[in-house]
């Protein structure tokens, strides 16, 4: 386990501590939950730049690095979900981009192929981010300044903004498999050897 892979792997052990502080009542549980979600997104951008400084790229970093940033956002969305800030389809959206990118990236690896990573992917994971700290500054705001910060604007505001993120995601994974489907269907085409 070199540096960045600690980095990586505090981002999964952050997520259910990010669950308890979200689900916990009062102001400083609420900014407990932004300061989480901060340091998660801080280990996301250094832990690769740590990596490739240091010469210490691993086959482990590669595939802990994308479960880890699935498992943090995923378990926020699924929080918001659990208060009635946005609906579960929103969360499935996210839920099932992931799990086929992540598939689509094992078999091909499994065969030597490697999948050209997009922008889109980088841009969902600023959008997903952004709007996820948004939310959390906005409900923090919400408990001393009543007025401007409204539960049911809140609300509204998140249901929004998630769907405008789960789009992104959507279009990201269709952009994703488009711009590599001459390798994907090499994939599709190889015949292994009979079972």
């Amino acid at each position: 386990m070199t540096l960045a892979n600690w980095l990586t792997a505090s981002r999964i052990l952050l997520s259910p501590v990010f669950v308890i502080a979200f689900l916990s009542e009062g102001l400083w549980a609420r900014i407990a939950a932004l300061v989480i979600v901060v340091l998660s997104e801080l280990t996301d951008g250094f832990d690769g730049h740590i990596a490739r400084s240091r010469g210490e790229v691993t086959d482990l970093g590669k595939l802990l690095d994308p479960l880890a940033d699935s498992i943090s956002r995923l378990t926020v969305f699924v929080a918001f979900m659990s208060i009635g800030l946005i609906p579960w389809w929103m969360v499935l959206i996210f839920l099932y981009r992931d799990s086929a990118v992540s598939t689509l990236r094992t078999v091909c690896a499994t065969k030597g192929l490697v999948l050209a990573a997009r922008t889109s992917g980088k841009l969902k994971a600023i959008i997903q981010a952004t709007v996820i700290i948004a939310i959390l500054l906005a409900r923090i705001l919400e408990l001393p300044l009543p007025g401007l910060f409204r539960s049911e604007w809140i609300a509204a505001g998140a249901w929004w903004a998630v769907l405008a993120a789960a789009l992104w995601t959507a279009w990201s994974f269709v952009d994703y498999v488009g711009s590599n489907r001459v390798i994907l269907a090499k994939v599709v085409t190889h015949k292994g050897s009979p079972a």
